[in-house]
């Protein structure tokens, strides 16, 4: 049985992959779950405050699953991303070592993104997996096709609006992170969508008054695109979710993460973001933000940005707590009201 490398948050998957490992992001095991919620509220039940956010308490909960379904070997191992993502990751990290039998593993972003301190973090890594990055080299050329495609797919979401859905988009992008455990597999899949796409694009008439939505802040945890969709939106950019494809052209691996935005400043992943908003001529902004999580606070951040480049474009900020699985009254009634506004 191959081992697993679960890990809370987008690492260089190219070094997992170059170790043996199944690469696992444990943020699409929890939300994909036949019930997310439960996996919340069995966290809470061993003792997480119902104040820490709910991904957090999700990815403790599949780890335990895991355990209870025996669905893990003993060669398993847990990274936990504390610089440059969630704080809370560093004591899920202390929690995991001490409940369960995996190898727990700290990985971090540096602040200051030079490539020199990003490759001394990536060789911690290759070290502790049993690899080298000579060889997750390799592995990030063999990838490079299936990265491609992905920016195929992102490119016909912006310019045929409403032939890719915003969460067909936001699922093929956001599974990029881990490659659905499988990056052979996942390539043959997309390659079955993207000619799915392009029987699609034959019968494609651009929809009358599109209103073009663009998507910042992180993957929500609750149905946020479906509801735009419904309500005559159509999200043709997903600003997270597209760092984790890392499509751009990249002569190394250090330089690829070093220039990946999400764990950096938000000054740096702003403006990378509007420089797409500006090129997809989108409409409005919808501007996600994740309950008790210090990315709410970045909105500040966006919206100074937003004054400063003279942007003439409306924001709506929304929040999400759990993944209850539709969306209340109270937001629904924002959401349709901003789209009135486009």
């Amino acid at each position: 049985m191959t081992p697993t490398a679960y890990f809370t948050t987008s690492v260089p998957v190219e070094i997992i992959v170059a170790a043996g490992y199944k690469p696992v992001d444990l943020n699409n095991r929890f939300i994909s779950d036949h019930n997310p919620l439960s996996l919340v509220e069995n966290a809470e039940s061993l003792g997480f405050p119902g104040s820490c956010c709910a991904w957090i308490k999700g990815l403790y909960s599949v780890i335990l699953k895991l355990d209870y379904e025996k669905k893990r070997t003993k060669e398993d191992v847990f990274i936990a991303v504390t610089e440059g993502d969630c704080s809370n990751a560093k004591v899920l990290e202390e929690i995991v070592s001490v409940k369960t039998k995996l190898k727990t593993f700290l990985f971090g972003y540096p602040a200051s993104r030079s490539t020199h301190k990003v490759n001394s973090e990536m060789k911690r890594l290759a070290s502790f997996l049993g690899t080298t990055l000579e060889r997750s080299e390799q592995i990030r050329k063999d990838m490079k096709p299936l990265r491609e495609k992905l920016a195929q797919l992102d490119r016909l979401s912006y310019l045929y609006p409403g032939l890719i859905t915003g969460f067909e988009n936001h699922s093929w992008l956001v599974s990029s992170s881990d490659m659905n455990g499988d990056p052979e597999m996942f390539q043959k899949e997309l390659d079955v969508f993207l000619n799915e796409v392009e029987t699609r694009k034959k019968n494609w008439n651009c929809p009358p008054k599109v209103k073009k939505i663009g998507f910042l802040g992180v993957p929500p945890i609750i149905p946020v695109h479906e509801f735009i969709q419904e309500k005559g939106g159509v999200v043709i950019f997903n600003e997270i979710q597209r760092e984790f494809s890392m499509t751009g052209n990249h002569s190394s691996l250090a330089k690829q993460y070093a220039q990946y935005t999400y764990p950096y400043s938000a000054r740096f992943r702003f403006k990378k973001a509007l420089n797409e908003v500006k090129k997809r001529k989108i409409d409005g902004i919808v501007h996600y933000v994740q309950s008790f999580c210090h990315r709410q606070i970045e909105d500040m951040i966006l919206r100074d940005m937003i004054t400063e480049e003279n942007l003439n474009i409306p924001v709506l900020t929304i929040e999400g707590d759990k993944p209850l699985g539709s969306i209340d009254g109270r937001l629904s009634t924002r959401i349709e009201a901003f789209l009135e506004t486009i």
